[in-house]
């Protein structure tokens, strides 16, 4: 762990590492409550409950992939809570395709995926005021890291993948873990200094989504299809609906859809 976070400046610079726990989101904010300070880190081995974005649940065996969560202290003024999925899934790209030449994607709302569009890492960002009333946001990261094609469940295997699959090989997975952090860090600070615009070019350039044809299923089960035509300031995802219509969507789930 000291090694994952020697890249960084302050994050991470206070950490917890846990061998079993619920999910690093609910540590994380047990340890806001009793006073962890900004930029806090927590790192488990293993999760039981690992959760996702929709109340999902996240595939957390021991000994193979990261799971962890960053606590930041929220800016008095600052971008809108819902881009900070986009950011933490920039971030997660760049240090993959910088560091380890990782041909990844950023997918909306919160996926980072490979070309084939397989899942390889998912992003859950929850803001929530601590016992003084300040405002937190909390970034959970999982990144499947060193799982085998057999490995996954069989409900997976078609829709799932990491770094092992993807480049071939075996990967330190503190190493993978503190390139992430430095690639956050530096992310959070632009997007905390109000830099929406440079983070919005930098998803649009990542973007696995845009201009292909969607299908997208709201929380509510309401279903639209329309061209993914990129994300809003919000955040949000904007389609082209039959006719030209142009909508956008604080959230769903988006799957690509064969043209035929």
């Amino acid at each position: 762990m000291e090694a994952a976070v020697q890249r960084t400046k302050w994050l991470g610079k206070s950490w917890k590492f846990l061998e079993v726990t619920t999910s690093t989101q609910d540590e994380a904010k047990k340890w806001v409550q009793k006073g962890a300070p900004h930029g806090a880190l927590v790192v488990a081995e293993e999760q039981t409950r690992g959760r996702g974005r929709l109340g999902r649940s996240w595939f957390s065996p021991p000994g193979k992939n990261l799971y962890f969560t960053v606590a930041l202290k929220l800016p008095t003024s600052s971008p809108p809570l819902s881009t900070l999925s986009l950011l933490a899934g920039i971030a997660v790209a760049e240090a993959l395709r910088s560091h380890f030449n990782a041909q990844v994607f950023v997918k909306w709302a919160n996926d980072v995926v490979g070309c084939d569009g397989r899942k390889l890492a998912g992003i859950l960002v929850e803001g929530f005021k601590d016992c003084s009333g300040t405002d937190w946001a909390l970034i959970g990261i999982g990144v499947n890291v060193n799982l085998t094609e057999d490995e996954f469940p069989n409900e997976l295997r078609e829709i799932a993948t990491s770094l092992q699959i993807l480049l071939g090989k075996q990967l330190e997975r503190f190493q993978v873990l503190g390139t992430i952090l430095a690639s956050l860090e530096a992310w959070w600070e632009d997007w905390a200094e109000g830099m929406l615009e440079k983070v919005l070019k930098a998803f649009e350039a990542l973007d696995w989504l845009k201009g292909k044809l969607v299908r997208l299923t709201l929380p509510d089960g309401a279903v639209f299809e329309g061209v993914a035509i990129g994300v809003t300031e919000e955040g949000h995802l904007r389609l082209r609906l039959s006719g030209d219509l142009e909508r956008d969507f604080p959230a769903g789930e988006a799957t690509v859809r064969v043209r035929g």
